[in-house]
C-alpha cells in the first residue's frame, strides 16, 4: 500500500513545475536566448563576488569543522550574525536565540505551520494570489488553507473579505510582501490596518492570531519603494526568510525562522518550530 496523498503530490507536478519543464523543452528547440522563463525563481543575476570569496575561505577551513553537524537551531556564530543584521537593517531589537536556521524559506514555512497547527480545525489564511505550495504546507501539517482574494485594483488586502474569513480557528495569516507572483508591496497603511484587525480579533477570541511573514523577496524593490518590516507593527509576527533571491543562491537552501521576543508565547513557539522541523526531518540546517 502507498500513501495516496503523497502519491498525488509526487505524481502531479504543480503548474509552476509544468511551466519550468516546458521551458526546458523549448530551450532545446529554439535556444536559451529565445525563451523567457518566468516559472521558478531561479536568478538571472550572478551571485556577489564576496559570496564566492566566502566560499573559498570556508573550503580552506579544517574539513571536520566545515562539514560537521551544527546545533539543531544553527551554529551560534550564524545566529548572532542574523540577529545583528536584522537589528541593524530594521532598527529593532533582535537576539540570536530567536533565530532558527532552516533549509530555505520552504522549510521555515512548513516548520512554522507545523508549530501552529493545533488540530484538524486549524486554519491558515493565504492572501491571493499566493505561492501555491502554501496549500501543500498547510495541509501536510494537518490544517486547512482558507484563501482570501486581493483587492483587484491594486492587489492590496481586501479587508472586507479578510474580516469575513477570520474565525476562532484562524491561527495565522500568511503575508508575502513583496508578493509572489504579483510583485505588489503591502503599504504601511495596509500593514497597520492588518495589525489593528488581528489585534482586535485576537482579543475577541482570547488567543493570538499570528502573521507568518514570508519574506524571500524583501530586498527586490525599486524606485524608492519601502517594504514595512511587519514585526515593528504587529508583535505576533513570525518571519520566514531565505537568502535565495537576495544572493542568487536558491539551490543552497539557506533561510531562517525569526520569532521576536515580544511575540506571544515566544519561547514555546520557538521550541515548537524546532520540534516541527525535527518531525519533518530537517536536521542541522
Amino acid at each position: 500500500m502507498i500513501n495516496e496523498k503523497a502519491y498525488g503530490l509526487g505524481s502531479k507536478r504543480s503548474a509552476i513545475r509544468e511551466l519550468f519543464e516546458y521551458g526546458r523543452k523549448r530551450v532545446s528547440v529554439v535556444g536559451k536566448e529565445n525563451v523567457c522563463d518566468f516559472s521558478l525563481g531561479n536568478p538571472s543575476v550572478p551571485s556577489p563576488q564576496a559570496l564566492k570569496e566566502a566560499y573559498i575561505r570556508l573550503l580552506e577551513l579544517p574539513p571536520l569543522e566545515t562539514h560537521g553537524y551544527t546545533s539543531a537551531a544553527g551554529c551560534d556564530e550564524l545566529r548572532a550574525a542574523l540577529a545583528r543584521n536584522v537589528a541593524d537593517t530594521f532598527d529593532t531589537e533582535a537576539y540570536p536565540q530567536d533565530f532558527y536556521v532552516t533549509c530555505g524559506a520552504a522549510a521555515a514555512l512548513t516548520s512554522v505551520m507545523g508549530a501552529l497547527t493545533i488540530d484538524d480545525n486549524t486554519e491558515f489564511i493565504a492572501l491571493a494570489p499566493f505561492f501555491p505550495e502554501y496549500r501543500c504546507f498547510a495541509e501536510t501539517s494537518g490544517a486547512k488553507l482558507r484563501v482570501v482574494d486581493a483587492d483587484e485594483k491594486e492587489f492590496q488586502i481586501d479587508f472586507e473579505k479578510l474580516e469575513k474569513a477570520i474565525n476562532v480557528n484562524t491561527q495565522a495569516v500568511i503575508v508575502n510582501s513583496p508578493n509572489n507572483p504579483s510583485g505588489v508591496v503591502y503599504t504601511e497603511f495596509t500593514v497597520k490596518r492588518l495589525a489593528k484587525l488581528l489585534s482586535h480579533r485576537s482579543e475577541e477570541y482570547g488567543k493570538p492570531i499570528y502573521i507568518i511573514s514570508d519574506e524571500p523577496y524583501r530586498e527586490l524593490v525599486y524606485g524608492g519603494v519601502k517594504v514595512p518590516f511587519i514585526p515593528k507593527y504587529y508583535p505576533n509576527t513570525v518571519v520566514c526568510y531565505s537568502y535565495s533571491k537576495k544572493l542568487s543562491i536558491p539551490g543552497e537552501r539557506i533561510g531562517y525562522v525569526y520569532v521576536p521576543q515580544n511575540a506571544a508565547d515566544n519561547c514555546r513557539l520557538f521550541d515548537a518550530v524546532a520540534g516541527a522541523a525535527r518531525a519533518y526531518g530537517y536536521v542541522c540546517a
